[in-house]
């Protein structure tokens, strides 16, 4: 494997296909010579991770949305109709995983934002606890705090026969001690943060609804380049961006070019496609050394700017949302047909989900919450969004889907509540491996959940935006004098704490459905009303209102008893993390430290425009 990535890596996939095919043959025939492959003892892992992807994205999450327990018919407007609502899967290949093993109704992110969410799932625990409840940028020192373990830092500590790879989105720091490959992994090909921290080299795509010359506003040699039309500095695809930065792609710790060929309309080779057969090479190489394989894909898809092959354009029907969601598809099948080619479908765990909902400020350039609309905010609070970056359930619940042949009822459904937080408790459980004794974990192993003998999962989940507790020694305290999260699901009651924040346009308009979509939102809608904190939380029965549409009456039995239980779940929280070991991310930057292969160029590039 080294070998063969590392040569992708230095010459591009494009020029690779043929001298990489050759020094493979050589190599998995030279470790095959006199060899009998066996089966390794403990299954491999696959994560797909899908950024900023609705509960509604999945196709089958889309046709089956009024089948969610607590969904209302009268409530599914035009706000849930999803990408395949007119009976046509544009994602056939995830659905596939779905109906091959067990697909979730009530899955949660860790976090509603980027970073946040990425070091919940890697660690298995709140931002209150691993420190990271804001996202790291282009110049960040620092990034998820060295004493938190990842998942493939256990799995190197107790069980080194795994080869562990992450590919695509990483956003949890470069710097050394940072880096993918000091936190346990031992290849790395993908991007330092989001795909809209700089610019990139693109022809096409949908921009950032609020950067109206993004289609023809491309990475600049320099600042006279052609003349490019710049957009305000608030706009981070344009050049004229607050980092004066373009996106590198990085191989393991070398930049292999910058700005990074989204689309691939400088070197023919679409990210995506890169992705899938790196991915693909991972498979190969640990299969062929009989060895599992601990894999972490992150995709940029389908995160703003959104960028797809020119070959997708109007293969969905659906605009460029519906289009890039269609080539994350097809790269997922890629992915998949590497697993049955390397003869390990059946012993490895696939598990399929996103790092929060969709970004409602984006238009029609945003995907959809499904059935889980956060109705009282557009209604009650007359406007602000619901999904990403809020603690409605449209923010956090997305999709979820686990596939092991053979272990995981194929085509089986499961309501129980769980989170992107189990990963790591539950792979460290299939893999042998032990958790630390020295801090609390707020995943669970949900391996019972897997094999249908627990349809429950968590009796609680906490929730604020960066998986934050306000709390006075966090220096957050007086942002909120009334509770610790912004928001706490029990099996059947959600409470929410803070509502009123969020862009209140387009799809975090009143929610009307009336209201046209594809409008851009203006600089004084993106900030939203003002936050406010609640004394008496709302309170809403899941059983019967996912749409968070109706709180119960204050004062009433339901709403009393529902509120006790509450405050003492709280109370038990605050003493797990006041009796646990906790860290705080380290948020110094400094852009001079950005990755960068050009320093004399306006931002960073060293890949010539065709």
């Amino acid at each position: 494997l080294s070998v063969v990535s590392a040569m992708a890596v230095a010459v591009g996939m494009r020029g690779c296909v043929v001298l990489c095919f050759l020094v493979a043959a050589v190599f998995v025939g030279a470790a095959g010579t006199n060899t009998t492959k066996t089966t390794p003892s403990h299954p491999s892992f696959l994560i797909l991770f899908v950024d900023d992807w609705g509960y509604g994205d999945l196709g089958i999450n889309c046709l089956t949305a009024k089948q969610v327990p607590g969904a209302r018919e009268d409530l599914l407007d035009k706000e849930s109709s999803c990408f395949s609502d007119d009976g046509r899967s544009i994602t056939p290949s995830m659905d596939s995983l779905a109906a091959d093993g067990m697909r979730f109704t009530d899955f949660h992110a860790g976090a509603a934002v980027c970073a946040p969410s990425r070091a919940a799932l890697q660690t298995g625990r709140l931002g209150a606890r691993n420190g990271v409840t804001g996202n790291f940028g282009p110049g960040s020192l620092y990034g998820l705090p060295t004493a938190e373990l990842t998942i493939a830092q256990l799995l190197k500590r107790h069980a080194p026969e795994y080869i562990t790879a992450a590919v695509g989105k990483w956003h949890l720091g470069m710097k050394p001690g940072f880096h993918p490959l000091d936190r346990g992994y031992d290849h790395y090909f993908g991007l330092p943060e989001s795909i809209d921290y700089g610019c990139t080299d693109t022809k096409m795509g949908a921009p950032d609804s609020g950067c109206p010359h993004w289609p023809v506003d491309r990475c600049p040699r320099n600042k006279q380049d052609h003349n490019p039309q710049w957009d305000d500095a608030v706009c981070h695809p344009g050049p004229n961006n607050p980092w004066a930065y373009s996106i590198p792609l990085v191989g393991n710790r070398t930049i292999v070019e910058q700005p990074v060929d989204a689309d691939g309309s400088r070197t023919g080779q679409h990210l995506s496609d890169r992705y899938a057969a790196f991915a693909a090479d991972v498979i190969a190489s640990a299969a062929s050394a009989s060895r599992p394989f601990f894999l972490y894909m992150a995709w940029s898809h389908t995160h703003v700017p959104l960028v797809h092959a020119a070959k997708f354009t109007n293969a969905s029907g659906k605009g460029v949302f519906g289009d890039t969601l269609a080539e994350l598809d097809d790269a997922v099948k890629t992915i998949l047909a590497a697993l049955n080619t390397a003869d390990v479908e059946n012993s490895t765990l696939v598990l399929l989900t996103g790092d929060n909902g969709p970004p409602e400020d984006q238009c029609d350039w945003g995907g959809s919450k499904g059935p889980f609309l956060g109705r009282w905010q557009k209604t009650g609070q007359k406007g602000g969004s619901a999904g990403k970056l809020t603690s409605w359930e449209g923010g956090h619940r997305v999709p979820g889907v686990a596939r092991w042949p053979g272990v995981i009822a194929a085509g089986s459904v499961s309501h129980a509540l769980t989170s992107t937080l189990d990963y790591l408790p539950t792979i460290a459980a299939l893999a042998g491996v032990p958790l630390p004794a020295d801090r609390h974990f707020d995943g669970h192993d949900i391996t019972a959940v897997l094999n249908g003998t627990d349809t429950v999962g968590h009796d609680t989940l906490f929730f604020s935006v960066g998986g934050e507790a306000y709390e006075p020694s966090t220096g957050m305290g007086l942002l909120s004098p009334t509770a610790l999260f912004e928001a706490v699901r029990l099996t059947d009651i959600k409470a929410m704490f803070r509502v009123g924040y969020g862009p209140q346009c387009c799809r975090g308009s009143n929610g009307d459905a009336n209201t046209p979509f594809n409008v851009s939102c203006q600089p004084h809608q993106r900030l939203g009303p003002v936050p406010l904190w609640l004394e008496t939380p709302l309170l809403f029965n899941m059983t019967v209102d996912i749409a968070e549409a109706f709180p119960l009456t204050q004062g009433s039995p339901e709403h009393t008893q529902a509120l006790a239980r509450v405050r003492h779940v709280l109370s038990d929280m605050q003493h797990s993390l006041d009796t646990d070991m906790r860290h705080k991310a380290n948020m110094t930057h400094d852009l001079l430290h950005k990755l960068c292969c050009n320093a004399s160029n306006v931002v960073c590039r060293c890949n010539e425009l065709p």
